[in-house]
């Protein structure tokens, strides 16, 4: 009897051990009688993660911490996790060791790279990014709480010293200063302002007169393409051309009566020296003429001219033509 409840007792508490085990394994999630796939993943440091620590993918618990291994350079933490699945498809797969909550809790979050692309996650050599087995992701660390009160310490500190340099540089002096810069500001405004309406005036009224001086050069250019139209027309016509050899002609001409008058008699003297100012100005005329002055220079210009100067042309040629046919009728001569 007393060895029955020996056994009894016995059995009870072996059962109780291996409740305690097994629960305390469910507790821990090892996944016992569950299949597990290996992960692993290299940070620059872990923080506050520790072992049995969740692992999580977009918020889903998929695994747990299994362990840390250092590397052998000492640059960086491999932490070795077991998956309850296969290792979900992820576009440039990385992972990310951050807080779980406020209270102490850290947790492994797989994530895409382009989900937080400022995070300066570890670099993998091309041989740990082999394609072996357990698959091998850079992580990135988030900073923990004391961190981050440091951080903001010394910001803290760095505004204090800031703040009292501001303090020291901006004081009543100053704040006149600027307030007299304000001032100085306002006034330069205003007469900018002035200078531009006034500026603005003036290129209006300038304005006006390059367009006025635009119409009067116009109107010039107007009249000086009608005028070398009327010259042109003259030039092509050949009358100025003709009037000059019909004068070159009659001069021609009274030079060799005013020689064959002049060695008649000593009388014909005078009437050979008029004849020769006649000349003179008959060639003074010419000049005037080719170099476009008086009554024919205007001809270049003036066509309503033209028809005039003809016909006067026409009765000089009659009156020389007279003048060769009876001489007597213009020069007398008296030897005795």
């Amino acid at each position: 009897m007393k060895r029955s409840r020996e056994v009894l007792v016995g059995t009870v508490m072996l059962i109780g051990m291996i409740v305690v085990v097994i629960g305390s394994l469910w507790l821990a999630g090892s996944g016992l009688g569950r299949p597990s796939y290996p992960l692993e993943v290299l940070v620059a440091d872990v923080g506050q993660l520790r072992e049995g620590n969740q692992v999580k993918f977009r918020g889903v618990p998929i695994g747990r911490v299994d362990r840390f291994m250092v590397e052998p350079s000492g640059n960086g933490i491999r932490i070795h996790v077991l998956l309850d699945q296969e290792v979900p498809d992820i576009s440039d797969a990385a992972a990310v060791v951050a807080p779980e909550s406020l209270f102490g809790e850290w947790q492994v979050e797989l994530v895409s790279r382009d989900r937080f692309p400022r995070f300066e996650y570890y670099t993998l050599s091309p041989g740990q990014a082999s394609q072996d087995e357990p698959p091998l992701l850079p992580g990135f660390t988030l900073p923990d709480i004391t961190r981050l009160t440091a951080a903001a310490n010394e910001i803290s500190q760095n505004l204090a010293v800031l703040t009292d340099r501001v303090d020291r540089a901006f004081n009543d002096e100053t704040a006149e200063n600027v307030r007299r810069a304000i001032d100085n500001v306002q006034d330069v405004s205003e007469n900018l302002r002035t200078l531009v309406s006034s500026t603005r005036e003036t290129f209006d009224d300038l304005r006006g007169d390059v367009s006025q001086a635009t119409e009067d050069i116009g109107a010039a250019a107007s009249v000086a393409r009608a005028a070398l139209e009327r010259t042109n027309d003259l030039l092509e016509t050949g009358q100025v051309d003709s009037i000059v050899t019909n004068v070159a002609e009659a001069s021609k001409d009274l030079a060799v009566i005013a020689r064959a008058v002049g060695s008649s008699s000593g009388e014909m003297q005078s009437a050979i020296m008029r004849m020769d100012s006649t000349f003179t100005r008959i060639d003074r005329m010419t000049a005037r003429i080719e170099s476009g002055e008086g009554v024919l220079g205007q001809l270049l210009s003036q066509g309503e001219l033209l028809g005039q100067a003809s016909s006067v042309l026409v009765q000089l040629d009659l009156l020389l033509a007279d003048l060769r046919a009876n001489p007597g009728r213009y020069v007398r001569l008296s030897i005795f």
